[in-house]
């Protein structure tokens, strides 16, 4: 079940990974981010042991950048299509298209499966550039109000799904 791509950006002399996350990478999945709980770890490895889900890693020459989870049944709000969840990328990394690439991987993964739609859900007011970059890559509001995604650190996490079309 492992899958792995390489990918060498010239522009930036980087060798890129992109693979499945297996239960050996708890420690680098920490690395990434700290405050990552191993309570969610398990349930996304488990998700992705039951054929719902996909736990992405993105390595950048060997050294690990990033992770997103792909669900393949969708969310609450829109179990219709696959959702993209908790794109993360280490501090150092950002804003040099590692985010992007990411989201890429998961939209051809959607296409390769007959997806003819993606979405994900952000929180417009605490993650405004999140939300505009988004955007740029495509994802448009699904024209619904506003919901409670979560509570994160004691408060709601109000969001909104936005979607693509895949072509």
């Amino acid at each position: 079940y492992y899958y792995s791509k390489y990918i060498y950006l010239k522009k930036y002399n980087y060798f890129l990974t992109n693979r499945i996350v297996t239960k050996s990478d708890i420690k680098i999945l920490k690395s990434i981010k700290p405050t990552l709980d191993n309570t969610i770890i398990n349930n996304r490895l488990n998700k992705q042991s039951e054929g719902t889900a996909e736990f992405l890693l993105l390595e950048v020459n060997k050294n690990p950048v990033g992770f997103v989870l792909l669900k393949w049944d969708g969310k609450p709000t829109h179990p219709e299509y696959p959702d993209i969840e908790d794109l993360y990328i280490k501090e150092g990394f950002r804003r040099k298209g590692f985010g992007t690439l990411m989201i890429k991987e998961c939209e051809q993964r959607a296409k390769n499966r007959g997806c003819m739609k993606i979405g994900l859900a952000v929180n417009q007011k605490n993650n405004a550039r999140a939300k505009i970059f988004y955007e740029r890559l495509g994802y448009k509001h699904d024209g619904q109000a506003t919901y409670v995604d979560g509570v994160y650190e004691g408060s709601d996490d109000w969001v909104i799904d936005l979607e693509k079309n895949l072509k």
